[in-house]
């Protein structure tokens, strides 16, 4: 034991000095996933919601059953007797005798009848239905690995978000001890030892949750494990970081050996030991010397620099109606051409069109709102699509294919999103935050038709909120059109 306790003593110790001895997924189809949109986690919601209604019935008939048998046990006018000579007293009664005769030849048999129904069949029924629509594992894959890189975008911490905390907003969210073990899980199947340990980390410090005797012995004890499992992700975690010429599957070989030669006794001290140091402590020496944020995820966590001396413009020339309505734009990048079209749909007209996505009499307002925006003249006949970006298609180009013809691209923003959800073009260091009711738009091409790489688009997860939008894509039928005459500059008031 004293030889394996040492053993533990070193690692923690490597684990807990490695922050001053360092020196210095394929994207699929995820259209019909739970996790795709707002609308199928809608769905997801009222599934959850009409299970525990049916188990609630079926709960309320059996009470209904149970008090019922007690009824029948409560009728009964005798006590049991404790001799002989008191149940031959008894039966000697003739009336007890009657009694005895008619209870056991004409209630029994009926009780017995009754204790046989099955109650709360139809809700059975239902519950097996409302199953059938579940998750599968592809549902819950898709979840965890978009989890997984939210947390990395965002650079957040299990620290917070066990306790609801969201980039220093607080959450009314109840993330319990079993969500945090299955996070932990996850992380460590993609290597990621640092927030794998910390989502353990947080399991461990987890309240225990009311009735959790009874709902372990249903669901299963989520802890059995959990202390080996923190213990060998921070190990590994720590190894690696004091060491990056060690390889994973190396550091995993040690920690596993000094684990299985430990008790379970050096175990919890080594635990206990990690516990005793704070959170903050301990995200604080994790994240010595780690790797840069790429552009992107500047862009999506609103880090990079403001631009001064910005302008919105009244676009007054691209078509005839607007020389009488303007259009207010707010030019966000001049070369490449990216600006904002400030109040192009109106609150009404999102609720029409939240209401009937469908609406040919403000899809054609729409459209024609685009030609006026764009100079493109646009067929009454083109599909708008109102939709919620999918959280898979985040980081990955909104444009992934361009061709000669496509000239430019479109979103309106038919929400505004509390927090995250940005669109961001990581080569100009330019973030855009919906807002709702305006519109961004951007050219895709040079003027020589070729596209132009600066103005890759990529879209960032919402953490808070619904990002709905119109998506459209505007084609060259002419010379392209740059703004150029024709616009009432003013300065924009930031």
């Amino acid at each position: 034991m004293k030889s394996s306790h040492s053993s533990l003593i070193f690692l923690l110790f490597w684990v807990q000095a490695f922050a001053h001895t360092t020196n210095n997924v394929i994207y699929d189809d995820s259209s019909e996933l739970y996790s795709s949109s707002v609308t199928r986690l809608l769905k997801l919601l009222e599934m959850e919601e009409n299970f525990m209604e049916n188990i609630k019935t079926y709960t309320n008939k059996m009470a209904e059953k149970v008090k019922n048998l007690q009824a029948f046990i409560d009728s009964t006018d005798y006590k049991v007797k404790q001799s002989l000579e008191d149940r031959e007293k008894y039966v000697g009664n003739p009336l007890n005798a009657f009694s005895l005769v008619r209870r056991t030849h004409q209630d029994l048999p009926k009780w017995h009848n009754y204790s046989q129904q099955l109650v709360g069949m139809e809700e059975l029924y239902a519950l097996e239905e409302i199953l059938a629509k579940a998750p599968n594992e592809k549902d819950m894959e898709n979840s965890l690995r978009e989890m997984h890189r939210l947390e990395k975008i965002y650079d957040l911490e299990a620290t917070d978000l066990a306790r609801g905390r969201v980039q220093n907003k607080q959450y009314d969210i109840n993330i319990t001890i079993r969500d945090c073990i299955v996070l932990g899980e996850h992380k460590l199947q993609e290597g990621d030892y640092k927030r794998a340990s910390m989502w353990f980390r947080m399991a461990l410090k987890h309240e225990p949750e009311e009735n959790a005797e009874i709902i372990n012995n249903i669901l299963g004890d989520p802890t059995d494990s959990l202390n080996m499992q923190y213990a060998d992700s921070m190990i590994i975690f720590g190894m690696i970081k004091s060491n990056p010429s060690l390889t994973i599957q190396k550091a995993r070989e040690i920690s596993h050996e000094a684990l299985n030669q430990s008790t379970p006794e050096d175990v919890k001290y080594l635990i206990n030991e990690l516990l005793n140091q704070t959170d903050q402590e301990i995200v604080s020496e994790m994240n010595v010397n780690r790797t840069a944020p790429t552009n992107y995820e500047l862009g999506c966590r609103g880090r990079f620099s403001r631009r001064n001396n910005l302008v919105c413009s009244y676009n007054f020339n691209k078509t005839e109606f607007l020389r009488i309505a303007p259009l207010k734009q707010e030019v966000i990048n001049v070369d490449p051409h990216i600006v904002i079209y400030h109040k192009v749909i109106s609150d009404e007209e999102i609720a029409r069109l939240k209401q009937d996505p469908v609406s040919n009499l403000i899809k054609k307002r729409i459209l024609r709102r685009i030609t006026d925006m764009t100079g493109y003249p646009s067929a009454l006949t083109d599909d708008l699509k109102v939709s919620d970006l999918i959280p898979g298609s985040y980081d990955k180009p909104l444009d992934k294919f361009v061709d000669a013809n496509q000239t430019g691209t479109l979103i309106f923003f038919l929400d505004n999103v509390e927090q995250g959800g940005a669109t961001v073009f990581p080569k100009l260091e330019v973030s855009i935050f919906p807002q709702k009711g305006s519109c961004l738009f951007w050219y895709n091409i040079f003027d020589n038709g070729y596209p132009d790489p600066r103005v890759e688009a990529l879209e960032c997860p919402v953490l808070q909120g619904n990002k709905l939008v119109i998506k459209k894509q505007v084609h060259k039928l002419g010379n392209i059109c740059r703004p150029q005459k024709g616009f009432l500059k003013y300065k924009i008031d930031k």
